[in-house]
């Protein structure tokens, strides 16, 4: 009997303290003065992170309304509602959960404001836990510590830089587009996989001082190790809170452990081992270089020496080092690789605009088809249509589609549309990227359609390549963040992108292999329907791009 008390009493326990915490949660929300809706699972849930795929389709299933909740649950209901949850409640809306209070914004004034506060608004650590998954870094720091981080790891991105991620980016654009046409009218299925061992390769050459050909580096086995870098990388980047859940336990017996969850483990053990071995190549190069040409590598190492020495203002732990490694990882080329790949498969459904890019590359290189002879300082600011592409692209399909903030301690006073809004302590607060790229309200009816063109004015009286110049990016379009925490890879990122849409369109075009008895249009909407269907994983990912065959022709 007093057995079946304790089972009812910890049952009631059970049951009630999720209905006591959304309760009280609630009763604070009331008081901002907000629209409020409600989910019964918190945001940080891991099985509904995990099993995320598979569980919202169920909640959507479900008869009477009863799933409707499932629109407000997990971050990748903002990429997949985009601006339709804010133009239903508002600019502000809260959601309330078991776990936590969540503030929504999609006002441009406001998002800029909250991005600009560094010190009242700071970064989660409920939120960021998986970014520390290697170590503390950049992103995932707040107040003294990550001023020390942001002043070691931010010098190597500068305009030297800039130059040699151009000549790199264009050099292993060569590989990749001599391994796309060898395909021939079979088609590409890897494009995804392919732009993520570019930059990769663009990454470590910039960012780490080493330099691979397309075909071999982080794709094939080192000697030593039993998974690739890039391979142990995408499966971590695929399967991150698992990473960081398995990563957290006790060591478990490999019987026990499930194929998949081996693998992660793998994955997770074997890209430390990369790590660790380039930290100590780099080591012992390190004082023999010139600290004005360092690279990020050579400057975290640099403050690795430094904390040894006891020098901790300007120095960093080697699990600080490797948490910005893996951080810039991320941050350096996963966002970029995305954004390749969506760029290319827009391309190939609306192919017109491979027409309208070819005509600047053209007007640009003026014939000369030397790749390796085209000129960063030169070209870099003409391609002002490839750059275009680039914020559109990022405007649709954003890596980051949020950006979380969290008022931590304290309470937090924001005003919207003039009048002001207290948000209680321990509130996430999220910028909603999505939202705010496709909002009608700052891109109009057409805000869900691909247009690049949109970005571009003419500033003479003729339509004429030369008469061009690109928009002003408006308040409300955060594709690198704005503000102190702003991304400093932004240059890297904008010069790696144009170089590679440059050389790939220069003399080629990109269509999808039709089916027996497709049409144009139906082509079109398959490749759409491919696109579409986009998760949230660490940054927004196609679910299968190779579902469509990309084959490359070469153009007179």
């Amino acid at each position: 009997m007093a057995v079946l008390k304790i089972i009812l009493t910890l049952a009631i326990a059970l049951i009630s303290w999720p209905i006591l915490n959304l309760l009280k949660y609630y009763i604070e929300a009331r008081s901002v003065g907000l629209p409020i809706a409600i989910s019964p699972i918190g945001f940080t849930n891991p099985i509904l992170i995990i099993f995320q795929k598979s569980l919202i389709p169920f909640f959507k299933s479900l008869p009477f309304g009863l799933g409707d909740w499932n629109v407000y649950s997990g971050f990748g209901s903002i990429f997949a509602n985009r601006y339709r949850l804010h133009a239903k409640h508002g600019p502000a809306y809260l959601v309330v959960t078991p776990n936590e209070i969540v503030f929504f914004v999609d006002d441009a004034e406001l998002a800029e404001e909250i991005l600009s506060k560094r010190k009242d608004l700071i970064k989660s650590d409920a939120l960021n836990k998986a970014l520390n998954l290697f170590g503390t870094n950049v992103v995932t720091n707040n107040g003294d510590d990550w001023a020390r981080h942001r002043r070691i790891t931010t010098p190597p991105f500068n305009e030297r830089n800039s130059n040699n991620i151009w000549k790199v980016s264009l050099a292993q654009t060569t590989g990749m587009l001599q391994s796309w046409t060898s395909e021939g009218k079979n088609g590409v299925t890897k494009t995804a996989k392919d732009t993520m061992t570019l930059a990769l390769h663009v990454l470590i050459a910039g960012g780490l001082g080493k330099s691979y050909s397309f075909s071999g580096g982080v794709a094939t086995l080192a000697e030593g190790h039993t998974m690739s870098y890039r391979d142990a990388l995408k499966i971590i980047l695929l399967k991150l809170t698992p990473a960081v859940i398995l990563g957290s336990l006790p060591p478990i017996p490999s019987f026990i452990l499930t194929k998949k969850m081996k693998e992660i483990n793998l994955a997770v053990r074997e890209f430390r081992s990369h790590m660790n071995q380039m930290i100590e190549e780099e080591r012992v190069r390190v004082d023999k270089l010139d600290s004005e040409k360092d690279n990020l590598l050579t400057a975290l190492v640099r403050a690795s020496n430094a904390a040894s020495q006891g020098k901790e203002r300007s120095g960093l732990s080697h699990d600080e080092i490797m948490g910005n490694l893996f951080m810039y990882n991320v941050a350096g080329h996963d966002t970029t690789a995305n954004t390749i790949c969506y760029a290319i498969y827009l391309l190939a459904a609306e192919t017109d605009y491979q027409d309208w890019l070819r005509e600047e590359i053209g007007s640009v290189f003026q014939g000369n088809d030397t790749v390796e002879t085209w000129e960063y300082e030169k070209a870099f600011p003409k391609l002002k249509r490839c750059l275009a592409l680039m914020y559109e692209t990022l405007r649709l399909y954003p890596p980051v589609v949020f950006i979380p903030r969290y008022t931590g301690t304290r309470s937090v006073t924001l005003k919207l549309k003039g009048k002001e809004h207290t948000l209680p302590p321990k509130t996430d607060v999220i910028v909603s990227v999505g939202s705010l790229n496709t909002t009608p309200k700052l891109w109009g009816t057409d805000s869900m359609s691909f247009r690049p063109d949109r970005w571009i004015s003419q500033t003479g009286g003729s339509k004429i390549i030369e008469h061009e110049e690109l928009k002003p990016i408006p308040t409300g379009f955060f594709p690198w963040s704005v503000g102190p925490r702003s991304c400093p890879g932004k240059k890297f990122a904008q010069v790696e992108f144009v170089a590679v849409i440059a050389h790939l369109f220069r003399k080629h075009r990109v269509k999808a292999v039709m089916e027996p008895g497709e049409t144009m249009e139906a082509v079109k909407k398959r490749l759409f329907d491919v696109i579409e269907d986009s998760a949230l994983e660490v940054t927004i990912k196609m679910n299968h791009p190779e579902k469509v065959q990309l084959v490359w022709e070469e153009q007179a």
